[in-house]
């Protein structure tokens, strides 16, 4: 039976800026259990720092020793999640019939897959997440809207809608190895609005029936993060265990959100200050206040700039993920967290980090079904 207790080990970290493909940004969305992680890099495309550069779908790999930066696309795209198979998914902006479009895409072992969308009118989608038995969950939506997109799950039977709570969008983040199923949806309500949700042996669920939020991670003890709004529309940190709510303490700042939660029952997250500035966070137990991931910066980094503004993913050993600011050159990197220390992986620059382009492009609405060929 899963384990609704929450455990706590104090942690000792190293901080390590991932860096960039040799461009002013990078992001990290997701971590697996081999420390491997995945995100957006940006090239040396642009002088203009204030212009935001084409970002692409990148691993940082330090899984068995073995330190890399790899961009899985020469074309415009995200990486938001991989397995503990290292599979990644996101999506690719490809060119369909000269309309630029964003397929869910599925990456491993350098082939690239593009999977179904659930209509000619959805013709777009986004792929968030992916479990270890490969099942993929997002969004399919239209060109002209993101309005009207609707929470999908891809497996080995085909591409299914998991429906909304009445309205006309629901989005799917995060699934776990038994299938469960995070994200948001809106409801029939006049305000329409977006509630966290989970979708659970075919059944959609709200959270928080009074209030809006999203339901941003899922662990396979079942437990459930994210955030949700009070009456002033201000966010609060979130934990659900069986769908009870508890709102997680912040450190006095305004706002605060919940990102990701492993199966040791870690949480991170962020929380915005009065004065506007951004803290990465992590939260031990629910009933504990969090720990800023920032007294983990050594004296340098802090010096150049350095401030970690959001923690995004966490793995079961303790490692953490997310990105950090930079107050003087304006930039932001990835950043990871790391008890073991990974001091040798600082982003590779970029002739001695691995590129692999992405398969041709198929053509509109032939995605192929057989995207667990380059699975399993």
């Amino acid at each position: 039976m899963p384990s609704n207790e929450v455990h706590f080990q104090k942690p000792s970290y190293t901080s390590v800026d991932l860096g960039t493909f040799g461009g002013h940004y990078s992001f990290a969305f997701a971590i697996n259990n081999n420390g491997q992680m995945v995100g957006q890099d940006t090239k040396n495309e642009t002088s203009n720092k204030s212009f935001f550069p084409p970002t692409y779908a990148a691993v940082w790999d330090n899984s068995f020793w073995v330190s890399k930066t790899t961009l899985l696309s020469d074309q415009e795209s995200h990486a938001y999640g991989i397995n503990n198979l290292s599979t990644v998914v996101g999506y690719s902006q490809e060119d369909i019939n000269g309309n630029q479009k964003m397929l869910a895409t599925a990456w491993q072992d350098g082939k690239t897959r593009y999977l179904p969308s659930l209509s000619d009118a959805q013709d777009e989608s986004i792929a968030s997440a992916i479990n270890d038995h490969g099942v993929i969950v997002g969004e399919n939506f239209s060109s002209t809207s993101f309005d009207d997109g609707h929470a999908t799950l891809w497996n080995d039977t085909g591409v299914i809608d998991l429906g909304t709570l009445g309205g006309n969008f629901s989005e799917a983040f995060a699934i776990n190895n038994a299938g469960l199923v995070a994200g948001c949806s809106s409801t029939d309500k006049p305000d329409h609005a977006v509630h966290p949700v989970i979708w659970k042996e075919g059944k959609i669920i709200d959270l928080s029936p009074s209030h809006f939020g999203i339901a941003n991670s899922v662990n396979d003890n079942d437990l459930v993060v994210g955030f949700t709004g009070d009456e002033q529309h201000i966010s609060h940190a979130t934990l659900w265990i069986n769908q009870k709510e508890i709102i997680l303490q912040g450190t006095a700042g305004y706002s605060s959100y919940a990102s990701a939660i492993n199966n040791q029952n870690q949480i991170v997250g962020a929380e915005t200050s009065n004065d506007g500035h951004r803290h990465a966070l992590l939260w031990n137990t629910p009933n504990s206040a969090p720990v800023d991931l920032n007294q983990y910066l050594d004296q340098s980094q802090l010096e150049a700039g350095w401030q970690l503004t959001s923690a995004s993913g966490i793995n079961d050993k303790g490692w953490i993920i997310g990105s950090a600011s930079n107050s003087k050159t304006y930039e932001t990197h990835a950043f990871v967290l790391s008890s073991a220390g990974v001091t040798e992986l600082i982003g590779a620059a970029p002739e001695q980090a691995t590129h692999v382009l992405a398969a041709p492009t198929p053509a509109a609405h032939e995605a192929s079904m057989d995207i667990w060929a380059g699975i399993y």
